[in-house]
C-alpha cells in the first residue's frame, strides 16, 4: 500500500516537473521563431540606411552600428580644423560657413529664407490601420529643423514656419516627410527639393512628393537681410547662438577627446558635459537613456530595440523645471518650456494650461539629478546677465572715444547718434487688425503704463476678480530682444459663457509694451489664446492699444483687434466673428475700468477697487 502511494507521487511530481512533448515542442517553435525574427531585424538594420527620429536642433544626426569609428575621425578632421583656425584667425569666418552653411558674425550680408510647411494632403498610410504619424524634416544645407507630429491622419494641417540663414543664393530646401513610430525605425513617406534662386516670395503652393501619392503645402520667402545684432543672430541660428557669442571672443584650444554629446550631435568641442544621469523620457511607454547637462544644453539620448532617439532642450528655452511623480511612486522631473518652443525630438506632452514640457523619470537619485539642472540653469542666465551688461558699456566708451578723436583733429562735424541696425520679429498680424474704439484716457502715456500695467499696479488683480477669474499669474516686465519693447506673459483661469465651452478655461495672454523716444506715445499690444475652448489652439485674439498724448493731462487711446488662425479650420468663420465681437466688449469695459481706476488713484481714494468692480461687471 505505502509503495503503491510512493510510486504514484512520484509519477505525478515527474509529470509536474518534466514538460510533456507537446508543451517541448512549443518551446522549440517559440526559440526558432525568436531567433528568425531577430536575424532578419539584423539583416534589414544592415541593409536599410538610419532614420534619424525628429530632434528640433539642427546639430542633431543619429549613428548606426559604426557611430564610434565614425565619430573618431570626425573629431580628428574637427581637431586639425580648430588648430588652423587658431594658428589663422582671419580665417575663423569661412571655415564657420562652410561647417554649417550660415554666415558669421563678421558678414556684412546674409539671405534670411522662411520656410512654412502649411499642411499635406493624400499621404501613404503607413500604418495597418491606414493612416500615419506624420512630422516633416526641413533641411538646408546642414541645418535642419523639425515640425511637430500630427497623429493618425493622412491629411496633417501644420502651419509651422521656420528660418534659415545662409551666406548666398542659390540654396536648396529639402522637405522629408516620416511616419513616427515608438518602436521600429521612422518611415519616409515622401520627399521634395525645392531650389531657392533669389529674393522672392511664393503664396501657397502645392507640390507633389516623390512616391505614388501624396502633397505638400508650401509658403517661402526670402530676403536680403544685414546681420549686425546678437538678437539676430539669435533668432535665425537658434541653439547655437548663445555659444558663439562666447567662442567669438576666445576659442580655447582643447586637445582632449570629445564628450558624449559629440558622439550624438555635431556641437562645438569646446562645450563639454558638466553632468550625465541615467533617466527615462516619458512617451507611450518609458525610453531609457542617458541625460547630459552642459552650460547651454540639457540633452537626452536614447536606444531602444535599435529605435534610436536624441532629444535636446537648449537651456534658453526652458521657463520652468518641477519635482513631480510618474505613476504616482515614480519620482520625476518635469520640464517647462516657453510658448512657441518645444519639438526638440520627440513630440512634448500638453499641460492643461496649454504649456508644453517634457518629463524625465526613473533615476537614481532625483533630487541631486534636480539641484544640477538648477545650477546650470542659474549659471545659463547669470552668463546671459553678464553678457548684457559687457555689450550696454561698450556703446558709451566708443562714443566717447569718437568725440576725443574729433577734438583732437579739430574736425569741426554736427554730432551724430548711434544707433543699433536690430531688425525685431513683429508681435502681433497687423493684418487681421480692425478698429473697435476709440476714446480719451485721463493720464498720459506713462501714467497709463505705471498705474495700469506696472509690476506693482494692482489693476488686473481687481479687474480679474471682479470678473471671478480665478488663478491670476503676472510675470515681471523685462527687455525682450526678440520683439523690442518690455515683455510679459499673464495666466489666468476665465469663465465661458457659450453652451459649448466648459465652466471655465486656462488663458494665456502674451503683452508687449513699447514707448517712443520721447515718452508721449504708447504701444500696447497682447496675444490671448484659451486653451480649453473647441478649437482653441487654432486661434488667437491680437489687440493693440495705441496711446498719444494731446495735453498734460490726456492722451488719445485707438483700439484694434482680430482673430489670428494659426491652422485652417472650417468653422474660422464662425470663430472669427464670435471672438471678435466678445472681446470687442471686453476691451471697452477694460478701458473704462481703467479710466476710472485712474482717476480715483489720482485722488488716493479708496472707494477704487469699487470702481472696477463696477466697471468690469
Amino acid at each position: 500500500m505505502v509503495v503503491t502511494m510512493g510510486t504514484q507521487y512520484c509519477s505525478w511530481l515527474l509529470r509536474f516537473l518534466l514538460p510533456s512533448l507537446w508543451e517541448a515542442e512549443v518551446a522549440i517553435s517559440a526559440a526558432a521563431l525568436l531567433a528568425a525574427t531577430v536575424a532578419l531585424l539584423v539583416i534589414l538594420d544592415q541593409t536599410t540606411p538610419t532614420i534619424s527620429s525628429p530632434p528640433s536642433s539642427p546639430t542633431t544626426e543619429v549613428y548606426g552600428r559604426d557611430s564610434h569609428s565614425r565619430c573618431r575621425r570626425q573629431r580628428r578632421s574637427r581637431a586639425k580644423r580648430s588648430n588652423k583656425a587658431l594658428a589663422e584667425p582671419g580665417r575663423a569666418s569661412e571655415i564657420e560657413i562652410a561647417a554649417d552653411g550660415s554666415p558669421s558674425r563678421g558678414t556684412t550680408t546674409a539671405y534670411a529664407i522662411k520656410v512654412e510647411l502649411v499642411s499635406a494632403k493624400y499621404l501613404i498610410g503607413a500604418n495597418l490601420n491606414g493612416t500615419s504619424e506624420p512630422y516633416a524634416v526641413i533641411s538646408l544645407g546642414r541645418q535642419k529643423r523639425f515640425t511637430s507630429m500630427v497623429p493618425s491622419s493622412r491629411n496633417p494641417v501644420w502651419g509651422e514656419g521656420f528660418n534659415f540663414l545662409v551666406a548666398e543664393l542659390p540654396a536648396e530646401v529639402t522637405i522629408t516627410i516620416y511616419d513616427w513610430d515608438n518602436v521600429c525605425k521612422c518611415k519616409v513617406i515622401g520627399s521634395v527639393t525645392l531650389a531657392i534662386l533669389g529674393k522672392d516670395e511664393t503664396g501657397a503652393t502645392w507640390y507633389d512628393l516623390d512616391s505614388r501619392s501624396g502633397q505638400i503645402c508650401l509658403h517661402i520667402s526670402s530676403m536680403e537681410v544685414f546681420p549686425t545684432s546678437d538678437s539676430f543672430f539669435k533668432q535665425y541660428t537658434g541653439a547655437k547662438s548663445q555659444t558663439k557669442m562666447l567662442l567669438n571672443k576666445q576659442r580655447l584650444s582643447r586637445t582632449e577627446d570629445s564628450g558624449p554629446l559629440q558622439a550624438i550631435t555635431e556641437f562645438p568641442h569646446d562645450e563639454i558635459v558638466h553632468h550625465n544621469y541615467f533617466c527615462a523620457l516619458e512617451r507611450s511607454f518609458l525610453h531609457c537613456g542617458r541625460m547630459c547637462i552642459s552650460s547651454w544644453h540639457l540633452c537626452f539620448h536614447s536606444n531602444v530595440f535599435s529605435k534610436q532617439l536624441n532629444v535636446i532642450i537648449p537651456l534658453q528655452d526652458i521657463y520652468e523645471i518641477k519635482r513631480s511623480q510618474h505613476s504616482l511612486i515614480n519620482p520625476a522631473i518635469t520640464i517647462f518650456l516657453h510658448t512657441g518652443a518645444g519639438g526638440h525630438g520627440a513630440p512634448t506632452l500638453s499641460s492643461q494650461n496649454g504649456s508644453i514640457r517634457y518629463k524625465f523619470t526613473s533615476f537614481w537619485n532625483r533630487n541631486r539629478t534636480f539641484r544640477s539642472l538648477e545650477t546650470a540653469l542659474q549659471s545659463y542666465r547669470a552668463t546671459l546677465d553678464a553678457e548684457k551688461q559687457v555689450r550696454s558699456h561698450l556703446l558709451p566708451n566708443g562714443e566717447s572715444m569718437n568725440v576725443i578723436s574729433s577734438r583732437t583733429d579739430n574736425i569741426k562735424t554736427e554730432d551724430r547718434s548711434i544707433e543699433l541696425a536690430i531688425t525685431y520679429q513683429p508681435f502681433i498680424n497687423e493684418h487681421v487688425l480692425v478698429d473697435v474704439t476709440s476714446n480719451t484716457f485721463p493720464g498720459t502715456p506713462e501714467k497709463f503704463f505705471t498705474v495700469i500695467l506696472g509690476d506693482n499696479a494692482m489693476f488686473f488683480q481687481q479687474y480679474r476678480d471682479a470678473r471671478k477669474d480665478t488663478d491670476l499669474k503676472l510675470s515681471k516686465w523685462h527687455v525682450s530682444d526678440v520683439y523690442g519693447g518690455n515683455f510679459r506673459e499673464v495666466t489666468f483661469r476665465s469663465l465661458c459663457n457659450s453652451p459649448l465651452c466648459p465652466p471655465d478655461t486656462a488663458v494665456t495672454e502674451l503683452q508687449r509694451a513699447s514707448f517712443s523716444k520721447d515718452k508721449r506715445n504708447l504701444i500696447y499690444e497682447t496675444k490671448q489664446q484659451a486653451h480649453d475652448v473647441p478649437f482653441g489652439s487654432y486661434f488667437e485674439i491680437h489687440c493693440r492699444w495705441s496711446l498719444r498724448t494731446t495735453s498734460s493731462s490726456t492722451c488719445q487711446v485707438d483700439i484694434k483687434i482680430g482673430v489670428n488662425m494659426k491652422k485652417w479650420c472650417i468653422l474660422q468663420s464662425k470663430i472669427k466673428s464670435g471672438a471678435t465681437d466678445e472681446y470687442r466688449r471686453e476691451v471697452c469695459k477694460i478701458l473704462e475700468a481703467a479710466s476710472d481706476y485712474a482717476l480715483k488713484a489720482e485722488s488716493n481714494d479708496p472707494a477704487s477697487d469699487d470702481t472696477v468692480a463696477t466697471s468690469s461687471a
